[in-house]
């Protein structure tokens, strides 16, 4: 590959002593040059990318993704915004019209919270549109199924069926099975339906890093990685065509096959690289099964953890030992407070290997100092807060302040990395740096911020998506800044973030370019 020179450009590089440049070189795959455009000489051969005075960043990279079930979700039906049940059948039933017999119907998205009544819905009104043909739909928050009784069957689900540790299976006023499978309990349709199947696992993984490049990724933090999406990303880059820099965190379920193959954090190359291993201690605030100290708002529910604690803390110190590092889902303030507990009895093991907390998303004050102390990553995704803020005010009442609590966790010092949760929400890092910057949805509400304390600077937004997600994955000497020796990521973007008179305009931004390695993976 030629060398790369990148000139006529705004540089931040993400370096606190020296944040502004106007050009840079990259020469195999790394910055070899940052600095005035002056002093720059470049060779002869080398390609010219001129950024015509526009703003550019560190590659951006997406701290916390479901990439293949991104790719998945592109194709499912789309129940984002729907505001009814009614709404929602009616696009299963456009969907199920056209479905082979022998398939089924995935959707993506639903929230019962834009319903008019708040209420969970059943398998009847899915019955109606779609009797014969399988139906799975995941909830916004990916912690819930909704089915019909035709996936029930497929499934064996009734009323007899043992409920899994850490799940819930709703049962209606007849007895029987509501449609509703929660946390857990959703394995159960999941290990019914047929697998994707090794051309469809590739399809979706490229579709999605085609998508990645387009909002300005050049990283992804790929969570709850199986065995099929390993070995999908696996081919992908021996064929030379995994254009984005994925750290796979493995699937719990999977643990002691991982354990027995060898697999540690670090292996792999600069592309593809193991992160470590992702754990559930909780549900989700969408699905009511976070685990709280206190119950939900006008209730007496607290909550489920989805392991008993000694189990989770069991396979962490597994995992420490056998040298991979842990990433822990934690959401209600309960699950926050048991996992910073393990990671503190676990201190001692294997201290060279990151810890993270995925979502961190309701944390009592007195643990929110505990995350610098012990070392432990704050792994979070902004757009979270804006989308859900009504749901927090609702179901989590005053213990709202102590939610997504950016602002909070930097000032202790903490490491914080930035990401989407995609497909839950959208994977656009530009949609995040403005729910961390301006604490508001892109309609503008709440009005004036939702707890504005805790929104951060543009330069913490920006370092949380770039050194943050690097610094959580142990690279942060290679990784996330546009300095010299590291790996030669960029964006440019469409406008200046830094000049804009409003924190609204920042979603009028877009990637006008993504650079991995000196490569130009995306131009608009």
């Amino acid at each position: 590959m030629p060398d790369l020179l990148l000139k006529n450009a705004h540089i931040w590089t993400g370096v606190d002593t020296d944040p502004w440049a106007d050009a840079a070189v990259i020469q195999g795959g790394r910055f070899s040059f940052v600095g005035r455009e002056r002093d720059v000489n470049p060779s002869a051969a080398a390609d010219v990318l001129d950024a015509q005075g526009r703003l550019v960043v560190p590659g951006l990279t997406d701290g916390h993704a479901h990439l293949m079930q991104t790719g998945l979700a592109m194709r499912a039906v789309d129940l984002k915004g729907v505001t009814s049940v009614d709404e929602a059948a009616q696009r299963v039933g456009e969907r199920a019209a056209k479905t082979a017999a022998g398939d089924w119907v995935q959707g993506t998205g639903w929230d019962q919270h834009l319903w008019p009544d708040l209420a969970f819905p059943d398998k009847r009104a899915l019955d109606a549109v779609a009797p014969d043909t399988p139906v799975v739909l995941t909830h916004t928050s990916a912690h819930c199924v909704w089915v019909n009784s035709a996936a029930l069957r497929e499934a064996g689900v009734t009323a007899s069926t043992e409920v899994p540790s850490g799940g819930r299976i709703d049962i209606g006023a007849d007895g029987e099975p509501s449609g509703i499978l929660r946390d857990t309990a959703a394995a159960l349709i999941y290990e019914a339906m047929p697998a994707p199947a090794r051309d469809q696992r590739i399809d979706a993984l490229a579709e999605a890093i085609r998508h990645a490049h387009g909002l300005g990724l050049t990283g992804v933090h790929a969570m709850d990685v199986s065995g099929g999406e390993l070995a999908a990303l696996k081919e992908m880059n021996e064929r030379r065509a995994l254009k984005l820099r994925v750290r796979a965190y493995l699937s719990q379920a999977r643990l002691e096959r991982w354990i027995e193959d060898g697999i540690k954090t670090g292996d792999g190359d600069d592309a593809l690289r193991i992160g470590g291993v992702k754990f559930f201690a909780d549900g989700a605030l969408g699905s009511l099964t976070a685990w709280m100290l206190r119950p939900y708002e006008g209730g007496s529910d607290t909550g489920l953890p989805l392991q008993p604690v000694h189990q989770l803390e069991e396979r962490v110190r597994r995992c420490l030992q056998h040298g991979l590092a842990p990433a822990i889902h934690a959401i209600g303030d309960r699950a926050n407070r048991e996992v910073l507990d393990i990671f503190e009895r676990a201190r001692a093991l294997a201290p060279g290997l990151p810890r993270r907390i995925e979502h961190a998303q309701l944390l009592e004050p007195a643990d929110t100092l505990r995350f610098a102390e012990l070392g432990v990553s704050a792994s979070m995704q902004p757009i979270h807060a804006t989308q859900d803020y009504l749901k927090v005010d609702r179901e989590w009442g005053a213990r709202g302040g102590n939610a997504y609590t950016f602002a909070s966790l930097l000032r202790t010092g903490a490491n914080v990395a930035f990401g989407s949760d995609s497909p839950v929400e959208t994977m656009s890092p530009i949609a995040g740096i403005h729910a961390a910057v301006a604490r508001r949805t892109a309609g503008g509400e709440p009005a004036g911020g939702w707890y504005p304390d805790e929104a951060t600077s543009l330069e913490a937004a920006l370092a949380a998506y770039t050194n943050g997600c690097a610094t959580a994955r142990g690279e942060g000497e290679r990784i996330g800044k546009i300095a010299r020796g590291f790996m030669g990521d960029f964006v440019v973007l469409s406008q200046d973030l830094f000049a804009l008179d409003d924190p609204m305009r920042i979603l009028e931004t877009a990637a006008a370019a993504t650079v991995v390695g000196g490569e130009i993976v995306s131009r608009a």
